[in-house]
C-alpha cells in the first residue's frame, strides 16, 4: 500500500515535470499569427502614438513572425526617423531578402551605398527599385548621378533624360544642370544631343 502511494506521488510529480517543460515549450515558441496582430496594431498606431511604441510593435511583429517582410520594412522607417542608419538599413536589408519585390526597401539601399560612394552597389540597388517600381524621378536620379560619378556619361545622359522626362519635380533644373555639364565635355556634345532629340 505504501508503495503504491510512493508510485503515484513519483507519477503525479512527472506528469506536473511534463506539463511545466510542455506549457514552457509552447511559450517559447513563436506563434507567426502573433506576428500579423503585432504587425496590424503598429499599422494602427502610425499616427496615434510614439515612434518607441510604434517599434515596439514591429519589434514584436518580427520576434513572432520572422518572415514577414512588411514589418521589416517599417522598422526601416521608423529606424530612419529616430536617425538609426545603421539598423535602419539593416532592416531594409531584410526586407528586400525576404521580399524581392520592395522596390521601395531597394531604393533606401541603393541611396545609402550612393551616399557612401559605393557606386556599383549603388547602382545593383536602383536597377531592382526600378524593375520593382518604375517611373520614379528619384531612381532615375540617382542612378543618373553613380553614373555620373563613375565617368559613364552615356548611362548618366540617358538616366537624366529620363527623370526629366518623368519630371514634376523641383530639381528638373538641377538635371538640367548635370545634363550640360556633361555636354561641356570635350567629345560628348553629340552624344548627349542624341539623346535629347529623343
Amino acid at each position: 500500500m505504501v508503495l503504491t502511494k510512493i508510485t503515484k506521488f513519483i507519477c503525479l510529480i512527472c506528469l506536473f515535470v511534463f506539463v511545466s517543460i510542455h506549457l514552457y515549450i509552447t511559450r517559447m515558441t513563436p506563434n507567426p499569427y502573433y506576428g500579423k496582430v503585432f504587425y496590424r496594431l503598429g499599422l494602427e498606431c502610425q499616427n496615434k502614438c510614439s515612434l518607441n511604441k510604434q517599434l515596439a510593435y514591429f519589434r514584436k511583429a518580427v520576434f513572432y513572425d520572422p518572415n514577414l517582410s512588411a514589418a521589416y520594412h517599417q522598422l526601416g522607417i521608423i529606424y530612419g526617423n529616430k536617425g538609426q542608419h545603421e539598423k535602419e538599413i539593416e532592416s531594409y536589408k531584410k526586407a528586400a531578402q525576404l521580399n524581392h519585390a520592395d522596390g521601395e526597401a531597394y531604393f533606401k539601399l541603393g541611396l545609402y551605398c550612393f551616399q557612401k560612394e559605393e557606386l556599383d552597389s549603388a547602382l545593383r540597388y536602383l536597377s531592382q527599385s526600378d524593375r520593382y517600381n518604375p517611373g520614379s524621378f528619384d531612381t532615375f536620379y540617382y542612378m543618373a548621378r553613380a553614373y555620373d560619378k563613375k565617368g559613364m556619361y552615356k548611362e548618366a545622359v540617358h538616366h537624366y533624360v529620363t527623370a526629366l522626362i518623368i519630371s514634376g519635380s523641383p530639381r528638373s533644373l538641377e538635371v538640367s544642370e548635370m545634363i550640360k555639364s556633361i555636354f561641356m565635355l570635350p567629345d560628348h556634345r553629340e552624344m548627349v544631343l542624341i539623346y535629347l532629340k529623343v
